[in-house]
């Protein structure tokens, strides 16, 4: 994010990044504020304010700030100014104004990451097929633990929401222990089995009701009436494991596994990636 054609720039990030390392975070922000109010601010500056931003605790008080230095801005932005936009949006919970800002050439494997969790939580998945695709690539050359971790999260995170179990799971448990995704892998696979039983439960239900229509007669005769009382109670039984089960999913993965035909429906092409 530094510039080497203006040395009062290079130094003004320098002092930011200073500040960040050191912990100095109020210093840092008062910094951060200063460039932002400059009616002239570069990208890089642009680019060192946000960055800094989403490593404070409290970024969202700054929208205002951001957007109107953002509008200051030289047009049209570099890939690199979007992407300070893309995760700022992201950071602050407001995924359609992220996703306004996805970079159209070159992609960085934490920027994929974050168009994955936005394309997630807007339902959008025929643009999620394609960031899959793209972390896909990405992860075959990936080199850190960080950028494997944080492809397998983004993988895991796609194949659970369409239903692929199994992927998902793979993802998961292959994925390096990285600290900054333990949250998200450990509770992924215990989703992943969630969804499974709930798989499981409404499975049973539907051959409970299709045996109600097709009943063994020789057992009917064997046992009479018996064949009706056990047939309810394990209906009941299974009804009350399909509620529990779905009191702990997370209610975006239950309406997606309602969605048998999801596979059928993506279709996209893949961007570039930076290596």
């Amino acid at each position: 994010m530094k510039t080497r054609t203006q040395p009062r720039v290079e130094q003004q990030l320098s002092e930011i990044d200073g500040y960040l390392e050191l912990g100095m975070q109020q210093e840092a922000l008062a910094l951060v504020r200063a460039s932002l109010g400059k009616e002239q601010i570069c990208a890089e500056q642009f680019n060192a304010c946000v960055f800094a931003l989403l490593q404070s605790e409290h970024p969202e008080p700054w929208k205002p700030a951001v957007e109107t230095a953002y509008g200051r801005l030289r047009k049209p932005v570099a890939d690199e100014v979007r992407s300070a936009m893309l995760n700022y949006y992201f950071s602050v919970r407001d995924p359609a104004k992220a996703l306004e800002f996805f970079p159209r050439r070159r992609v960085k494997f934490f920027d994929a990451w974050t168009m994955m969790q936005v394309c997630l939580e807007l339902g959008r998945l025929k643009q999620a097929k394609k960031i899959a695709r793209l972390c896909s690539e990405i992860l075959a050359v990936a080199k850190g633990t960080f950028a494997k971790a944080s492809m397998s999260d983004a993988l895991a995170a796609y194949y659970l929401r369409i239903g692929d179990w199994q992927q998902a799971l793979r993802f998961w448990k292959e994925a390096p222990v990285e600290p900054a995704f333990q949250r998200q892998r450990l509770c992924g696979i215990v989703k992943v089995h969630l969804m499974q039983a709930l798989e499981a439960a409404r499975g049973g239900l539907a051959s409970v009701a299709a045996n109600r229509q097709q009943p063994d007669l020789s057992n009917e005769i064997q046992l009479p009436g018996n064949e009706a009382t056990l047939a309810a109670d394990t209906e009941l039984e299974l009804q009350d494991l399909e509620r529990a089960i779905e009191g702990l999913v997370p209610e975006a993965e239950l309406n997606q596994w309602k969605k048998s035909d999801i596979r059928g429906q993506m279709s996209g092409q893949t961007p570039n990636i930076e290596r």
